[in-house]
């Protein structure tokens, strides 16, 4: 007896079939979902025979080439941007940076979240845009941009789509509004009127008062020595410890190897983040990059003011140095005391920030080498530590003026 054929299509290979109307319909099996793990195929129907299976084909070759197959039922973006944040950027960023991509994802979500992946076009980047800097700043609109390219990105990395549109589009232009520093001496006044400021201030009507003591005015001036004299940033500063005291081949110093951090109620913290909670939902965590551990030379009259104070307060090596009330610093009240300081010493005003500012335009005046800047800085490139430098015209003048000294004629 003769063996019967067997008509049977090889796994993968997908399958034919006719419907109740007659047309023939190809079906194209895919992977298993990576998330739920069910079976996903693709059908492709013609009336033609010869059209269905030449769609199939089409689509098949395509598929082996690029992994990918187009779909008009994709995701919209609102949902996608959803399962992104969860999936992809929670487990994977600091929880601070966390909010600020939702914050970003929900700018994009408000003007374009309905659009399906599929369908976003380079007017739709346009579009989003528009919409944000109709009542937000060029760099909130960037920062949306940066997202979307990067939840694109791993669209097209999930077979979802093709390519990311946002390659095709110019991101937003920002103007920077620039940062302004002091001048030098002037952080010196600075920090005589933050050391001699005590008394109760009145904050906004309905708000209590906060009163302030010698002591938080002795505080306030080392603190902002230390800024000034470091370029430490703020949730540097406020994390450091008498353990962050060292001395390097006997050079007094400061090793930056943390921060601190207040995150939201609720914010999950990464097992690989390493975070120690402190009080009230602020957490001591490592720096904002590899490169942010660092040692940081200072001025043994600094170094030992530092040690002083921790050992006048009976502070063991792992409790912060500056406190208030016994409670971590936080942003709202030094930025309170740094206005008042510069109100007080006449001051123009500039922001907290600019002293870190301060620091590194120094440090390239005094001729420090790009490296050695970028690692007091904590930067990872010199482009960023150069964003920090401000050159007056009296700095350039002395150095243009050396260059003329090689120029001039000697007078006899």
């Amino acid at each position: 007896m003769a063996k019967k054929k067997d008509h049977r299509r090889t796994k993968g290979s997908g399958s034919v079939s006719t419907d109740t109307r007659g047309y023939t319909v190809y079906r194209l099996e895919l992977p298993p979902d990576p998330v739920t793990g069910k079976r996903r195929h693709k059908t492709f129907t013609a009336k033609d025979p010869i059209k269905a299976r030449t769609k199939y084909l089409e689509a098949k070759r395509k598929y082996i080439a690029t992994g990918v197959i187009e779909s008009s039922h994709t995701p919209a973006l609102k949902d996608w941007l959803t399962r992104w944040l969860e999936e992809f950027k929670r487990p994977n960023v600091k929880p601070r940076v966390w909010e600020s991509y939702r914050s970003d994802c929900r700018n994009i979500t408000n003007s374009i979240g309905a659009v399906r992946l599929a369908d976003i076009t380079t007017a739709h980047i346009r579009k989003l845009e528009r919409d944000i800097t109709s009542t937000r700043s060029s760099k909130t609109a960037l920062n949306a941009y940066r997202r979307l390219s990067n939840a694109l990105d791993d669209a097209v990395g999930e077979g979802l789509i093709e390519n990311n549109v946002c390659a095709r589009c110019d991101p937003p232009r920002v103007e920077a509004n620039p940062t302004v520093i002091l001048d030098v001496g002037q952080p010196i006044k600075l920090i005589e009127a933050a050391s001699s400021a005590s008394g109760e201030v009145k904050r906004k009507r309905g708000q209590n008062k906060w009163p302030d003591s010698p002591e938080d005015d002795a505080m306030w001036g080392l603190m902002w020595r230390l800024a000034f004299e470091t370029g430490m940033r703020q949730g540097e500063r406020f994390a450091l410890t008498p353990a962050d005291l060292v001395k390097v081949d006997d050079t007094p110093a400061i090793h930056v190897c943390h921060e601190l951090q207040r995150y939201a109620k609720g914010a999950v913290i990464p097992s690989w983040l390493k975070a120690e909670p402190v009080a009230g939902g602020i957490w001591m965590v490592p720096p904002k990059s590899k490169k942010g551990e660092r040692i940081v030379p200072v001025s043994k009259t600094l170094w030992n003011d530092l040690s002083a104070w921790a050992s006048d307060h009976d502070l063991k090596s792992g409790d912060l140095i500056f406190t208030r009330k016994g409670q971590p610093l936080t942003n709202t009240v030094e930025r309170r005391r740094w206005q008042r300081a510069l109100e007080s010493a006449g001051l123009p005003s500039v922001t907290i920030r600019s002293a870190r500012h301060y620091f590194a335009t120094q440090l390239a005046i005094a001729g420090a080498s790009e490296d050695a800047r970028k690692s007091i800085m904590g930067h990872v490139d010199i482009n960023t530590t150069a964003g920090y430098t401000h050159w007056n015209v009296k700095a350039l003048a002395d150095i243009t003026g050396k260059t003329a000294m090689t120029v001039e004629p000697v007078e006899k």
